[in-house]
C-alpha cells in the first residue's frame, strides 16, 4: 500500500533582513517594522538623525497671529511636532487648527490630525507633487502668505517654485537635523549580530549622506544590499554619490516600500 504521508522539503525559509535607516517615533511602534514583519520579514530600524527644536518663540509669535496666514505647510512629521510643542503653550488653538494645512505624505497628515488639523495633500507621495497641488489653489498677490516652518537642511523645491510663481510665504526654521552620534556601535552592533542585510532602505538624502560615510565599504559595503530610496531626493542623493537603488518607493509610507519588497 502506497503511504499517504508526503516527504516534505526541509529546505529553511529565510526572512529577508532588512535596515530601516530612520528615526522612529519615541514610545510608538514603527509602523514600517510593523507592516514589513507582518509580511515575515526581519527589521531593524537604525535611527540615522537626532532632531531639536529651535526658533520656537518666532514660531510662537507666528502661530499666535495666525489669521496674517492664509495656510501652514508641513512636509515632515518633525514640522507637525515643532508646531505642538509651540501649541502647549498658546491659550487657544481653535483658531489656528481651522487654517488650511497642506502636507507630504500619511504619516505626516496622521501627526497633522493628531494637533487637530485638517490636512490635505496627504497623496503628494513628495515635495514636487506637493508644490503643484498648492500652485493649482494659490493664486499670485490673491491671498495672505503661507507659513512653512521646516528643517535647517530642507530643500528648496517648495520655496523656489513659490519664488518663482510670486507666491508670498514665510519660512521658518523650527527644528534642526544633526547626526545621530551613537549610529555607529548601534549599526556594528546590528551587522554583529544579523550580519549583512538584503536590503537598506533610506528615508532622507541626508540619511544616506550620513550612512555612507560611517563606516568604510569592509566593515559595512553597501553595495552589496538592495538599496532603497523612500522618494525621488534620496534616490537622487544615492545617485550622486555613484551607488546604484535597487528601487524607489514612489510615497512615504509602508505600503509603497511593501510594495518593492515583496
Amino acid at each position: 500500500m502506497a503511504s499517504n504521508t508526503e516527504t516534505t522539503d526541509c529546505k529553511s525559509i529565510t526572512k529577508k533582513k532588512i535596515f530601516l535607516f530612520k528615526s522612529p517615533k519615541e514610545n510608538e511602534v514603527d509602523k514600517y517594522t510593523e507592516s514589513l514583519e507582518s509580511h515575515g520579514m526581519s527589521c531593524i530600524p537604525l535611527p540615522v538623525l537626532s532632531f531639536c527644536f529651535v526658533n520656537q518663540q518666532l514660531l510662537k509669535s507666528y502661530l499666535s497671529a495666525i489669521q496674517l496666514f492664509s495656510a501652514i505647510i508641513f512636509t515632515s512629521v518633525r514640522a507637525v511636532e515643532s508646531v505642538a510643542n509651540v501649541m502647549k503653550e498658546l491659550d487657544d488653538v481653535y483658531m489656528l487648527t481651522q487654517i488650511k494645512t497642506y502636507v507630504v505624505g500619511k504619516t505626516t497628515a496622521e501627526a497633522a490630525r493628531k494637533c487637530n488639523f485638517n490636512p490635505v495633500g496627504e497623496n503628494s507621495g513628495n515635495a514636487e507633487a506637493l508644490t503643484q497641488l498648492i500652485l493649482q489653489e494659490v493664486k499670485p498677490g490673491e491671498q495672505k502668505p503661507l507659513l512653512y516652518p521646516c528643517s535647517n537642511i530642507h530643500r528648496d523645491t517648495l520655496t523656489e517654485a513659490f519664488t518663482t510663481h510670486g507666491i508670498a510665504f514665510t519660512e521658518v526654521i523650527s527644528y534642526e537635523t544633526c547626526p545621530n552620534k551613537d549610529l555607529k556601535n548601534s549599526l556594528l552592533a546590528a551587522l554583529h549580530d544579523t550580519g549583512l542585510p538584503d536590503y537598506t532602505v533610506f528615508f532622507s538624502p541626508s540619511g544616506f549622506q550620513y550612512v555612507h560615510t560611517l563606516l568604510d565599504s569592509n566593515e559595512f559595503p553597501l553595495n552589496d544590499t538592495k538599496i532603497i530610496a523612500l522618494g525621488p531626493a534620496t534616490y537622487k542623493a544615492i545617485c550622486d554619490l555613484e551607488f546604484t537603488p535597487f528601487g524607489m518607493a514612489e510615497k512615504p509610507d509602508p505600503e509603497s516600500l511593501l510594495k518593492l519588497l515583496l
